[in-house]
Parts: structure tokens; C-alpha cells; sequence
């Protein structure tokens, strides 16, 4: 009988590791696609630009750069969180038989970590250009690793009430 259960949880967690491969290569192929997302960077640069600009920074945007007296950024693809997005969509799938089921918690999930991105997106550039934080702690250390944590809590989250 103990046998059986070992079984079974080698068999879901090999499941579940073989779909997260899966989602990894999408992610791969999506990197080596390279699709267009200037627009995106656009609409993400001139919102950020708005909101640093209430906030007393007075930045100019060109295209996907925004300038400074003092600095410049650049709002590349990577900002959009794309990749967190990604994580949080693989994680789901890789946890359930009917990913169109959990629909409720990809939205809110999704919803959720645009939004942190975007607030990470704004307090990378006003706290690195005012030189509170310098860009490479902030956007290295606190934000890569802050919107993975993210993505980790809301699965974990969902996780722990998902009826398996």
C-alpha cells in the first residue's frame, strides 16, 4: 500500500515537472521568436514617465527611452514582466488537469502581477534616479527577486485551496 502512494506522488510530481519543461520551452521559443512588443514598451515607458513626473522627476520620453537631466532609461522588453507572467501561467498549468477551470485565478493572478510590475517599472527608475537605491540593487536584487517571490505567493496561494 505504501508503495502505491509513492507511486502516485512520483507519478504527479513527474506530471508536473514534465509541464513545466514544456512551458519552458514555449518561453524559449518565445525569446528566440522575439516578437514586436515596441508598442507595449511605449505604452509602459509613458506611463511611467506620467507617474515619476507627479512625483517631481520631470522626465522627457523619446520612443522607449525616458531622459533625464541626470539619467536615462530604457524600458526594454524584460520590463513588461512577460516572464512572470509566464511562471505563474506555467505554474497553474503544470499543477491541474483543466487549466480553462482555474480561468478566476489566472485572471486575478495575471491582473495582480501587471500591476506589480508596472510599480516595479516606477520605483526602479524614481528611486534609482533620485539615488536613493542604486538601478543594479533595486532592479537586480530587490525587484527580480521580489515579482518571482510574487508569482510564488499567489500559486502558493492557490495551491494550497486547489482540490487535487
Amino acid at each position: 500500500m505504501l508503495d502505491g502512494r509513492k507511486d502516485e506522488k512520483l507519478r504527479k510530481t513527474s506530471l508536473f515537472l514534465l509541464k513545466l519543461l514544456f512551458v519552458g520551452i514555449m518561453v524559449r521559443a518565445i525569446i528566440f521568436l522575439n516578437p514586436d512588443t515596441y508598442t507595449l514598451q511605449v505604452y509602459l515607458a509613458e506611463l511611467t514617465k506620467q507617474v515619476v513626473n507627479i512625483a517631481g522627476l520631470g522626465l522627457e520620453r523619446d520612443g522607449i527611452v525616458l531622459l533625464g537631466s541626470e539619467k536615462s532609461f530604457i524600458v526594454v522588453q524584460d520590463c513588461l514582466g512577460w516572464k512572470s507572467l509566464s511562471l505563474f501561467i506555467g505554474l497553474v498549468f503544470a499543477s491541474t488537469k483543466n487549466i480553462l477551470k482555474h480561468w478566476k485565478i489566472l485572471f486575478a493572478g495575471a491582473t495582480a502581477l501587471i500591476i506589480a510590475n508596472i510599480v516595479r517599472v516606477i520605483t526602479t527608475v524614481y528611486l534609482s534616479y533620485l539615488g536613493i537605491v542604486s538601478f543594479d540593487i533595486i532592479h537586480t536584487f530587490l525587484w527580480r527577486w521580489g515579482l518571482a517571490l510574487v508569482v510564488l505567493l499567489i500559486w502558493l496561494q492557490w495551491f494550497r485551496n486547489l482540490d487535487l
